[in-house]
């Protein structure tokens, strides 16, 4: 990831299958908005289930649209208080206890 990343790490409640879900769901709706190949080549994001988090490359036009529209399907799937946004510095996500 670049270094102009954001990290949403999810509480141990919310099952990251449906996480993965809601991330397939937004990257579609980032399509509708920019087209497909151009999501697909400039949206980059990746999701750990070990330290249960998504991070997405904000960097571009493509990846703030994901990002907003992931971050805007997930609160309203599992409320304001089950995620924290983190920016990232790096280029690996860190344990989620290291990124506080």
């Amino acid at each position: 990831m670049s270094k102009h990343s954001i990290r949403l790490v999810f509480d141990p409640h919310v099952p990251m299958a449906e996480v993965e879900a809601t991330l397939r769901l937004a990257r579609l709706a980032a399509e509708c908005i920019h087209g497909a190949e151009r999501v697909r080549l400039e949206a980059r994001c990746g999701l750990d289930e070990l330290i249960r988090a998504v991070e997405i490359d904000v960097s571009g036009r493509v990846g703030r649209t994901l990002a907003l529209i992931f971050g805007g399907f997930i609160r309203r799937e599992f409320g304001h208080d089950a995620v924290r946004l983190n920016r990232t510095a790096g280029q690996r996500p860190e344990p989620a206890e290291a990124s506080a």
